[in-house]
Parts: structure tokens; sequence; C-alpha cells
């Protein structure tokens, strides 16, 4: 007898909770829309995209949303429209029990600015994408410029990881100078130092520094960390006791030693 009244509190109890939970869900279904919560995670690194940008792209193009039903908004495709906007690496949508649809923003970060040798100019973000320059805000990165050559177009939102061209030493370029603005971009130092990389008609880079009169020759992009500790140690042991504006020119070409030309 006990069990059997157990059980029947036990089915009471899944009853009440089915009703409760198909009345809950029904004023779920009947809820609409009221409002859109546009949260721009990192906006204060870059602004390339506002959270007018995104309503307008979500109002217009994501079908309807304010003023309708929650159960009819697909966020996923919202999420998957967002996504294909270039300057936007990740969206995450998500509805509150208040009525309100929420969009969690986070922005693609440049390293660099290439302006090629057609007069060209687009951004690449850390992952290895190409993202159009935008006339809204420019980001404070490195800028490259000189003998680039490759093919890629800053309309197009693919990875330069992700191109057919056959790879020749003149479109390696582009490869090399990804991986060097990920170092500087790495390092304290060398992002607040190093402005600008030059393409010789050799395919060697020439950087420009912020501090001092100077234009350093890296040479090729092989074994880059090793030249760039040798610099560190030059500047470091040298110009900090030689002074900054002394040297027209600073080479790290050669193994195992800096040459410098005075102005």
């Amino acid at each position: 007898m006990r069990k059997l009244k157990i059980l029947f509190i036990w089915l009471c109890l899944g009853g009440y909770l089915v009703t409760v939970l198909s009345f809950v869900r029904g004023r779920y279904d009947k809820q609409v829309c009221g409002a859109i919560n546009i949260n721009i995670i990192d906006s204060l690194t870059n602004r390339f995209v506002t959270s007018d940008d995104v309503m307008k792209i979500m109002l217009e193009n994501g079908g309807n949303i304010l003023g309708y039903p929650r159960h009819t908004i697909n966020t996923y495709e919202l999420e998957d429209l967002l996504s294909g906007v270039p300057f936007i690496r990740n969206a995450t949508l998500y509805k509150t029990a208040d009525g309100k649809l929420n969009a969690d923003i986070i922005q693609r970060r440049p390293v660099l600015r290439v302006i090629n040798q057609r007069g060209l100019s687009y951004y690449l973000d850390s992952e290895g994408v190409i993202l159009p320059v935008t006339p809204n805000y420019t980001s404070r990165v490195l800028v490259a410029n000189g003998y680039i050559s490759e093919p890629f177009l800053a309309e197009s939102l693919k990875s330069i990881f992700k191109s057919e061209v056959p790879e020749t030493r003149r479109n390696s370029v582009i490869f090399d100078l990804y991986d060097l603005a990920l170092f500087i971009d790495s390092s304290e130092l060398w992002k607040a130092q190093i402005t600008q990389i030059h393409v010789n008609n050799k395919y060697e880079y020439e950087m420009i520094p912020r501090v001092g009169a100077h234009v350093i020759k890296l040479g090729d992009a092989y074994n880059y960390v090793t030249k760039f500790r040798k610099l560190e140690a030059f500047y470091r042991y040298g110009l900090n006791s030689m002074g900054w504006n002394n040297y027209g020119e600073i080479n790290l070409k050669y193994e195992n030693q800096v040459v410098c030309t005075k102005r």
C-alpha cells in the first residue's frame, strides 16, 4: 500500500510538472521579441563594426525579429549571417526569458596592413584572413609595402593559406610578412618600435623603426627570431651608449654580427 501511495504521489507530481511546462511553453511561444541587445566584446581594441552596423544587418537581412514570436527566430541562421561579415570573427546569439535577443560579437584582429605593388590595400588578421580597408576606421597596425605582388584580392573573405596559386619566391613574400607581423605583434618591444616593413626589389625586408633615424635591413626572413635577438642586444648595449641617431643603417643579414653604417 505504501509503495502504491508513493507511486501515486510521483504520478501526480509528474502530471503537475507536465502541465506547468506546457503552460510555460505556451507563454514562451506567444512571447514576442521586444528588444535586441548587441555587445561588441572587443570594442575597446578595434572599432571595425558598431552596434548600429550589427543591428542594421540583422534587421535588413535576418528576417522577422522585433515584434515577432521568439520561437520563430532562428539564432543559428543569424549567427551564420553575422559570421559572413568580413570583420566579425564570431557571433553568439541567445534569447532571454524577458523577451530579448542578445548578440555577443567578437571582431577579427588585424596584425598587418598590406599595400601591394598595384596600390591595393588590405589587412591580414591574426589567422591570415584577408580583410578590406574601411573608411570608417583605421587600425593602427604594422604596415607593409614595396614589391608585394601576391594575387590576393582585398574583397575576398578568405585566408592566404587557402590560395590555389602555386608558391613562388614572389608569392611567398606575403607568408613571410604574415610570420613577421605575428612575431612583432607578440612582442611589446617590437610592436612599439617597428612601424613599417618595406620589401625591396630583391624581396628582402627593410624595417622602419619609430625611434631612431635608421633603417633596419633584415635580409630574408630566414632565422628572423635570431636576427631580432641580435637587434635587441645592439639596441640595449650599442645604441644606448653611442646614440640612436648616429647610424643610417643597421644590417642584420650577416650571421653572428650586426653591420652598421653611419649617417
